[in-house]
């Protein structure tokens, strides 16, 4: 401070005025701010600047800044609330241009490197823009979390040296918080959390975002999801129905609600919840989806066709549309529109072994046993055939029919053997039973029973039996895989 003067502080700056100056200023109020600058005579007006500046009025704050730069030794200043002005109205290359002469004024100030960077960021200039934040941060004198973010979001988009990665970028983003409650950062937090999948770390960031903003819908929505797959059902229920109250049209949040009903086999409330949203951007592939499946597990087999190639049509690329279209077709006993909705299928997913078995069915009954043997064998052979005991139990099925009976034994064992760890219907247990006993028939040398499957079952995940008038064989080995309902909406929320 010098004698009869003292600081004034502008955005966390401390600049000197005199007394006079000041005194000047509450002398004649809010009529300062309309005057023209050239009345003003004093050589020190950083305090009118920053008052011009919050008031948003920067045609008279850069005409008093340009008359100060001629008459003024703080240029430091001067320039530095001139880029930001220049920033404000969209002329990034004048306010790169100003922050470039307030650094050159001086040298140590990290306020701005700091704004030069943000100016950098907003044009796309990444690499140049953290190669100052990170001079911006060595000056630093006390903790500042806007420098901290940027740091570790441009860590987070790979735009730093090849030794950083998401590890610095963790680090800064902690920085980051510990300074303050910076919503940004938590978001930042929980993308990366989310895609080393550690779930509960991504809840705890999201949580952290909501204390700040309360009614932010897609933090709700995105915390349900999560919640979701951790298995929370009713505290992903309640986020949900949270996200709904504060709008009742959002868009993810009715189709998460839709599909957790949908799970609880609640078909009528998932059907009522996705008639609530309005507008279907690049989430209505899931809907007409989900719908379908709501209509196939009522059995409305034409409804539920007229969804899915609804949802077909919308994303053409899109494999559970096209598998659960495959499998509505194959129920519906409509083999050669199957054929070719779970050959488009398997060109999306070449290593799901489901999309052969239907195929192989498909074939079956188009009277192609070679080429269905070897779809069904396919299937067995697929690494994801350990997921689904049904697509062993199918091929020893129809490996039976067909008169390979060694086969038959060894894929029933698998299938047996599978069912020790994996819970499946007892339905398909009675027909392995049945299968079994076939077996020890035939190797003893007697004329089989045909075997039948288990009637009048209609709950459950799998669909319904096939029945097109051939043998008890024909009808057990309709058995199906389940529908792939759309709960995946990592695509749709970060």
């Amino acid at each position: 401070m010098t004698d009869g003067g003292r600081y004034v502080y502008c955005n966390g700056r401390g600049h000197e005025a005199t007394t006079s100056s000041v005194e000047a200023g509450k002398q004649h109020g809010s009529s300062r701010l309309g005057m023209n600058p050239r009345s003003v005579t004093n050589r020190h007006m950083n305090w009118l600047i920053h008052g011009l500046y919050s008031r948003k009025l920067y045609g008279h704050c850069k005409k008093l800044i340009d008359r100060q730069l001629a008459i003024c030794y703080d240029k430091e200043y001067l320039h530095y609330m001139k880029g930001l002005i220049q920033r404000d109205e969209g002329n990034t290359a004048e306010a790169i241009h100003c922050f470039q002469q307030a650094i050159a004024a001086n040298r140590r100030e990290p306020e701005n490197y700091k704004e030069l960077a943000k100016t950098l960021y907003t044009i796309g200039k990444f690499k140049k823009s953290l190669e100052v934040f990170l001079k911006a941060e060595s000056m630093l004198e006390r903790p500042d979390h806007e420098i901290y973010h940027h740091i570790g979001e441009l860590y987070h988009k790979d735009f730093g040296q090849p030794r950083a990665g998401v590890a610095e970028a963790k680090h800064y983003l902690n920085q980051a918080i510990t300074c303050g409650k910076h919503v940004e950062s938590y978001k930042i937090l929980a993308e990366i959390y989310i895609e080393e999948g550690d779930n509960m770390k991504a809840i705890e960031m999201i949580e952290n975002c909501l204390l700040v903003t309360q009614d932010d819908v897609a933090l709700m929505t995105q915390i349900g999801i999560l919640y979701l797959k951790i298995n929370e059902y009713q505290r992903a229920f309640e986020k949900l129905l949270d996200a709904t109250a504060t709008d009742t049209k959002h868009t993810n949040a009715l189709l998460a609600l839709g599909s957790i009903l949908q799970s609880k086999n609640d078909i009528d409330g998932a059907l009522n919840k996705y008639k609530q949203i309005s507008n279907l951007p690049d989430e209505s592939c899931e809907v007409w989806s989900n719908v379908g499946l709501c209509f196939f597990k009522k059995q409305k087999f034409i409804a539920a066709i007229s969804c899915l190639k609804k949802s077909v049509w919308t994303s053409p690329l899109n494999f559970n549309a096209l598998y659960n279209l495959g499998l509505v077709l194959v129920t519906a006993q409509q083999y050669v529109s199957a054929f070719q909705t779970l050959a488009a299928a398997i060109s999306l997913r070449p290593e799901n072994a489901e999309c052969y078995m239907l195929l192989g069915t498909c074939l079956r009954h188009l009277n192609d046993p070679g080429n269905a043997y070897l779809s069904l064998e396919k299937s067995t052979m697929l690494p994801e055939a350990i997921k689904n005991p049904l697509i062993y139990l199918n091929f020893a099925l129809y490996c039976y029919e067909v008169g390979k009976l060694d086969q038959a034994v060894m894929y029933l064992s698998n299938f047996l053997e599978m069912t020790q760890h994996i819970t499946v219907h007892r339905e398909y247990l009675k027909m392995a039973d049945r299968l079994n006993g076939a077996l020890m028939v035939v190797a003893r040398g007697s004329v089989p029973n045909p075997i039948e499957p288990e009637t009048g079952h209609t709950d459950g995940p799998a669909p319904r039996a096939i029945k097109d008038g051939r043998t008890a064989m024909d009808e057990s080995l309709a058995t199906l895989g389940d529908p792939q309902e759309s709960t995946d909406f990592d695509s749709a929320l970060l």
